[in-house]
């Protein structure tokens, strides 16, 4: 499917976020989504698509998606309860033009929330029969050997991952919703706590309560609503296990390249020509791993490219610039999002990007605890 702009993001936003008990994850999502309405200038009788993320932590429940367009009142023609993980927020922009091209609906609420403390779900413990042994269960295990393989393969040093870090804290400070906002400099990153080696504490992004929304419709039909309507330009999308079976030798092998081909191919554009990225950093093996699969630099330039100071302000692709999971919070790709459309909007204040015209927002999730253990990548590229 080609873009070229027809579609566009035209209201964002999110619930509360942070450490927040008291409120469902239903609460957290019905907020998110009455925000990015609002942001938009929509009431709900003009919505007619809903897609929903359904967060793991709530166990197997049906129905999710039409559950939450019942709360809002909406009775939509295009309903569906997606699952990619971190990689949900952007394939949901894709489906959502989809679907309007397809004359499924007219206007499609994406939406997302959690809660990490839910009452009344079963906790289930995550792995396969081969892991659970060996304690290798969850994001954490998996992201410290994704680490420790960068390292073998091409000796990043770990100032590499320290730094990612050190950036993103520093551009929350510039964000007042962010959730993690103490500075941080290397050294405090050299002296916290492993969590499981090669990962230390600030390698990984806190657990947060919340949820994120955003409207599609037509680039004709936003031109008459409240904001100026963030274009659709490009999509992609890639899924694999590539971890049990690497295809291709390690330096020519970086999942989720076949993603980047996609979305910058539908887009008509590279990588030279982005103003910003939002890449997707639960861990910051992830953001290593990014620069890469998205054609910013060689596997050998790593390093140079991240201790340049190319992903801060002034440097060649300002990224995560409200602070990403790894500080502004872990909304699933959500909060990606709307930053992009904020940046595109040039309603970032201290943190705004001059003459930010596209940005690339990536996506990241999947399975990878599981037998077979599947990953998932998406893309969008974004334009003013």
């Amino acid at each position: 499917m080609v873009f070229s702009g027809k579609y566009s993001i035209v209201g964002v936003g999110c619930s509360r976020f942070g450490k927040i008990q008291g409120v469902s994850t239903m609460g957290f999502t019905l907020e998110a989504a009455k925000r990015a309405l609002e942001d938009a200038g929509l009431g709900r009788d003009e919505v007619d698509g809903v897609l929903v993320l359904m967060p793991a932590v709530m166990g197997e429940q049906h129905g999710w998606a039409s559950r939450v367009a019942s709360f809002l009142g909406i009775e939509p023609t295009f309903c569906a309860t997606m699952d990619l993980g971190g990689a949900t927020a952007c394939a949901m922009a894709q489906t959502a033009a989809a679907a309007i091209e397809a004359g499924y609906c007219r206007t499609v609420l994406c939406c997302f929330a959690t809660q990490n403390w839910p009452q009344g779900v079963e906790l289930r413990l995550f792995g396969s029969e081969f892991q659970v042994p060996y304690g290798d269960v969850g994001a954490m295990t998996f992201m410290a050997h994704l680490k420790r393989r960068q390292q073998y393969e091409w000796g990043y040093p770990d100032e590499v991952y320290g730094t990612i870090a050190v950036t993103w804290r520093r551009h929350a400070q510039q964000n007042p919703e962010a959730q993690m906002r103490k500075p941080m400099s290397l050294e405090d990153y050299f002296a916290s706590r492993w969590v499981v080696e090669p990962l230390r504490l600030f390698d990984c992004c806190p657990n947060t309560d919340g949820g994120g929304a955003f409207v599609v419709t037509s680039t004709e039909r936003g031109r008459d609503l409240a904001k100026p309507p963030v274009r659709i330009l490009g999509a992609g999308q890639s899924h694999s296990s590539e971890i049990i079976r690497p295809a291709g030798a390690s330096d020519s092998h970086w999942g989720g390249k076949k993603a980047a081909e996609q979305v910058y191919r539908s887009a008509g554009v590279g990588p030279t020509d982005l103003s910003f990225a939002q890449i997707y950093d639960a861990f910051t093996p992830r953001v290593v791993h990014d620069v890469v699969a998205y054609g910013f630099c060689a596997p050998h330039e790593v390093a140079d490219f991240v201790l340049e100071g190319n992903l801060d302000f002034g440097g060649r692709l300002p990224s995560n610039t409200a602070g990403g999971l790894l500080s502004e919070g872990h909304l699933s790709g959500f909060g990606h999002v709307r930053e992009a459309v904020r940046q595109l909007r040039g309603e970032c204040g201290p943190r705004q990007v001059p003459n930010a015209e596209l940005g690339l927002v990536t996506g990241y999730g999947g399975a990878p605890h599981e037998a077979p253990p599947t990953v998932s990548y998406s893309a969008l590229v974004l334009a003013r």
